[in-house]
This record gives structure tokens, C-alpha cells and sequence, in this order.
């Protein structure tokens, strides 16, 4: 499987193309899946938001037949709560749904997220998601996870 390289950039906290040469950089690792689905905003449930205010998302997953496709993770709703054991609960609760496709995909045996308060920095969160395929593990380390959402 082959994907479009991301790279973060640590000066203005975002994901980018890479591009090497003038050209597209590639990657065969799910490095770029799982950046795509947990920083794309999934739509929110109509409970999720304020009466009146924008649910987001991808407009694509609107027209879903059977309203099962989703698209992206709901990290985003968490943006302005402050950071307790219960939101990080509720963030890793959002990273394995939308990482859910993977498993039901077969891309994937299992996946594990954990995420925990840095202790140096009580305003910051990390994480680390580990998806199992075969006897492959890949490990994807978040820093700062809070500043990207």
C-alpha cells in the first residue's frame, strides 16, 4: 500500500504533503491513514453540538446510503475542554473509533491507544496509537496531541 508522505511541522503544528525533488513523497506504512483519520473532522452527531451550531465534517459522509461511512475522528470536539481523565478518556474513545475502519478493513488485527497528561506539562497531552497487522507493529507516537486538534 502505498500513500502520499505527511511530515509535521513543529513550527506552526500541522501536518503537510512531503515533497522531495519537486515531487510527491510516498510511504508504504499507515503513518498517513492514521494521520488522515484522526485529524479530519468526522461529522457530529446533532447531540454533539449547540442547537444551531455547525456539525462539520466531511460532506461526503452526509450522503452515505446507510449512514455507516465516516470519515476522519471527533478529536476535534474536544478542542476547547479542559484536560482532565475524563476528556482523555473521551479522546482516546474518539482515536480508536475512527481508527476502527482499519480492523474492518483487515488492514489490521488490533489496535491499542493509550494517551496520558505530560508530566512536565499539564496543558499538554501525548499518545501513542500501536496497530498490530500480522506479526508487524507499528507504533505512531503523538506529542503534544492537544496543540494539533
Amino acid at each position: 500500500m502505498s500513500d502520499i508522505a505527511l511530515h509535521f511541522n513543529n513550527s506552526v503544528k500541522e501536518y503537510d504533503v512531503s515533497i522531495t525533488n519537486g515531487d510527491l513523497s510516498s510511504c508504504d506504512n499507515l503513518e498517513t491513514a492514521v494521520i488522515i483519520s484522526l485529524f479530519t473532522w468526522a461529522r457530529a452527531d446533532a447531540e454533539e453540538v449547540d442547537t444551531g451550531s455547525p456539525r462539520f465534517g466531511w460532506w461526503g459522509d452526509k450522503i452515505d446510503e446507510d449512514n455507516t461511512d465516516s470519515t476522519g475522528s471527533k478529536l476535534f470536539l474536544l478542542k476547547r475542554c479542559k484536560i482532565t481523565d475524563e476528556t482523555i478518556t473521551k479522546a482516546e474513545e474518539y482515536i480508536q473509533s475512527s481508527l476502527k475502519w482499519l480492523v474492518d478493513d483487515g488492514v489490521a488485527s488490533n489496535i491499542v491507544v493509550n494517551l496520558e497528561r505530560n508530566s512536565a506539562d499539564v496543558n499538554r497531552v501525548d499518545g501513542i496509537v500501536t496497530i498490530y497487522r500480522g506479526n508487524e507493529i507499528n507504533t505512531l507516537k503523538f506529542n503534544d496531541l492537544w496543540s494539533m486538534l
